[in-house]
């Protein structure tokens, strides 16, 4: 084996040892960062809300001036008003079919069946309800 070859595998096993090292401490890394945030009442960095979002991304797509920054305002304003209007309408009206769903199944479940899902329900609501509004 040459001097070029030996040195290209030398390499080549150091690079994926390296590799192999950061990828296990990286994630370590972050999640030791968020858990000491949790936990030492510091405040999480939380994404933007829907609102933010929205204008944000209608602004990243159009690039407008600051004249058509202030006509654009209030436009994207109404329709973050509408869209979360509109969502809150169609959540209420899933909850109302997954409630009928319930109805009609608990004739139907042994009382095991009815906790395990009882028990998802409301696990799934608790969920459904945190995420419901990002003001």
């Amino acid at each position: 084996m040459t001097n070029e070859r030996k040195k290209s595998i030398i390499i080549l096993v150091s690079t994926l040892t390296i590799g192999i090292i950061l990828g296990i401490l990286i994630p370590g890394f972050f999640y030791k960062v968020n858990h000491r945030q949790l936990h030492s009442g510091q405040p999480r960095h939380e994404p933007p809300g829907k609102r933010e979002w929205f204008v944000g991304t209608i602004n990243r797509i159009v690039m407008p001036d600051s004249a058509q920054s202030r006509q654009i305002r209030p436009i994207t304003a109404w329709a973050a008003t509408e869209i979360d209007s509109i969502e809150q309408r169609a959540n209420a009206q899933m909850g109302n079919v997954l409630d009928s769903v319930k109805s009609q199944l608990k004739p139907i479940l042994t009382p095991g069946q009815w906790e395990r899902l009882d028990k998802f329900d409301a696990e799934a609501k608790g969920r459904w309800n945190g995420r419901r509004r990002h003001r």
